[in-house]
């Protein structure tokens, strides 16, 4: 293929070759032509032939249902093809299938039925990027985990599945009311979590907890001029991004969540549960409706504080307290 032409257009220094043959026009002419393109089919198909053979009927003829399953596997897509200088079919994986299919043992070939370092060794053999040169630091290496506990390498998984064949309670979180949209479809484990390269306990990419929220999240992202401290320092100190029973994928609904670092402060009308307040001339101990600090907890700080991720403004109505990020 030149350079900036298609595929699928020929060749401009080839393409009327047969006009310049001898008789062109006349009917010696038409059947030499379709004498040339008879071979030239011929020859074509004598390249792919050791495609088609390594793949052949040979393998089908017993394991029909494994082809089958095979349909929409990119092992198939692929198998007339040139990958990483090899040709893709049944052999590529499960090695010289001649003495297995002469003696009809399956020991005579690689079935990948013990999963043993060799087995793994058949899949990089072509998947050797450079996620997978660092498996053998992995978390999931150093828990023996192989290639074949989350591929398969005849029938495609869901890739949700694999992983909560082994997660169950990361599962059960995505379940909660607030969670990511990964049992939805439109997003999976992969978008947060590196399966085969990382080695944190939590198989993260390599990017840092914050950087990698903000990759979608990029509103919640600084430098303000008025920081929150936790939001620095990590997203996962108010969220569980798998699931919560909170809204938000917070760890604890509001004001809860926030009491875990800030105490109550002054409100109009509001004073300490234990404390008198006087109410139409009469003194009484922890009185009950709008006087008393069961308004505050049912009221979110986030009515006040909405800027709870960082705010370039200072705070309304609170001289000296910049910080209070209420706008």
């Amino acid at each position: 293929m030149r350079h900036g032409l298609p595929l699928s257009s020929p060749n401009p220094d080839h393409a009327h070759f047969l006009d310049g043959m001898p008789f062109s026009g006349s009917k010696e002419g038409t059947i030499m032509r379709a004498r040339v393109l008879l071979a030239f089919a011929a020859a074509i198909c004598l390249v792919a032939w050791p495609v088609l053979a390594d793949q052949g009927p040979t393998c089908a003829d017993c394991h029909d249902e494994v082809v089958a399953a095979m349909t929409h596997n990119v092992h198939m897509q692929i198998k007339s093809f040139e990958v990483q200088g090899k040709t893709v079919g049944c052999q590529s994986c499960h090695g010289d299938g001649t003495k297995h299919m002469e003696e009809g043992d399956p020991a005579l070939i690689r079935t990948f039925a013990g999963k043993t370092e060799d087995d793994e060794q058949a899949c990089l053999g072509c998947h050797h990027d450079k996620g997978l040169a660092e498996w053998d630091a992995s978390t999931h290496a150093a828990e023996g985990v192989t290639c074949f506990d989350c591929h398969s390498i005849h029938k495609s998984k869901n890739p949700l599945e694999s992983c909560k064949s082994c997660h169950a309670d990361t599962e059960a979180q995505m379940q909660l009311p607030s969670h990511h949209p990964v049992r939805e479809g439109k997003m999976s484990c992969v978008s947060c979590h590196d399966p085969h390269a990382a080695t944190e306990g939590a198989l993260r990419t390599h990017m840092r907890v914050n950087d990698l929220c903000y990759t979608c999240h990029q509103d919640k992202e600084g430098p303000f001029v008025f920081e929150h401290e936790p939001v620095e320092e990590s997203c996962l100190i108010c969220h569980n991004p798998h699931g919560t029973v909170a809204e938000n994928l917070l760890i604890a609904n509001e004001p809860m969540l926030c009491l875990q670092c800030h105490e109550f402060h002054f409100h109009a009308g509001l004073v300490s549960p234990d404390g008198p307040v006087d109410v139409g001339g009469t003194e009484r101990e922890n009185p009950l409706g709008r006087y008393s600090m069961n308004a505050a907890m049912t009221t979110k700080c986030t009515t006040c504080h909405p800027r709870v991720h960082g705010s370039d403004l200072p705070s309304q109505t609170l001289p000296g307290r910049g910080r209070g990020l209420t706008r």
